[in-house]
């Protein structure tokens, strides 16, 4: 059994924007979308389901059980149509995760989609930038002032955050992995802050999300999440800086 997809409503996806983060370092790019979709009231679209999901299911809004899903998402930024998609947790094996990020890509085909992710540093580090699979797309990024990587992170990217990013190109979707520093020990609002602040300059996408939503944000993950929450696929980095998502 692989993807199944639990259609809400059923939007023209191909050739649209994504904005995709899931728990990672620091959460950073999570409270980064979670905040987005709090502000701009998102629109759910679709439940993402696999089996390699961890088997939790939980009490939704209207108090009924829904599977282990990753929901994608639709807001409207500036009169511009937007995607998002985020979750608790993404697949725990590897052939689950390339099974997601290929579904993602086929849902976009076409189109861009923006991934984002932190990276572990030492707290005076406050470093954003961003890396891509395609040397076409990396001169279309530069061209609009985008901090394109050539030697970072060293380590990689490993879990969707890599997949989603790498294998765009072979689907005829630009992607790209835009990456915050941050120490990375609990949830990091601010880094998340700076991390949509870059977005919105870069890619001329007004977001207007306030301090404090991210705030918001990372004290309901620490209330779900007592101490540091598990980093569910922690077992496939063996380097401190190598990034997930």
């Amino acid at each position: 059994m692989g993807v199944l997809i639990d259609w809400i409503s059923q939007p023209q996806t191909a050739g649209g924007l994504l904005l995709v983060a899931m728990p990672g370092v620091g959460d950073v790019g999570k409270l980064a979308v979670d905040a987005v979709n709090t502000e701009l009231d998102a629109e759910p679209i679709a439940r993402i389901i696999h089996p390699t999901l961890p088997p939790l299911a939980k009490l939704d809004e209207n108090g009924l059980l829904a599977p282990p899903h990753i929901l994608l998402s639709k807001i409207e930024v500036d009169g511009r149509v937007v995607f998002t998609l985020t979750g608790d947790a993404q697949p725990m094996t590897a052939e689950g995760q390339h099974d997601m990020a290929v579904t993602i890509l086929d849902l976009f085909e076409g189109g861009e989609v923006l991934v984002l992710a932190g990276m572990s540093a030492p707290a005076e580090r406050k470093d954003i930038f961003s890396v891509t699979s395609s040397s076409k797309y990396r001169i279309e990024l530069e061209s609009q002032g985008v901090d394109v990587r050539r030697d970072e992170p060293k380590s990689g990217v490993i879990g969707m955050a890599a997949l989603i990013t790498a294998i765009g190109p072979v689907k005829n979707v630009k992607t790209s992995c835009t990456i915050a520093t941050t120490v990375g020990n609990s949830a990091d609002p601010v880094a998340a802050q700076l991390l949509l602040e870059t977005i919105r300059k870069w890619w001329s996408l007004p977001l207007p999300i306030p301090i404090d939503a991210t705030e918001r944000l990372a004290a309901k993950l620490k209330e779900m999440h007592p101490g540091k929450a598990e980093d569910l696929i922690s077992e496939l980095s063996e380097s401190p800086d190598s990034i997930y998502m």
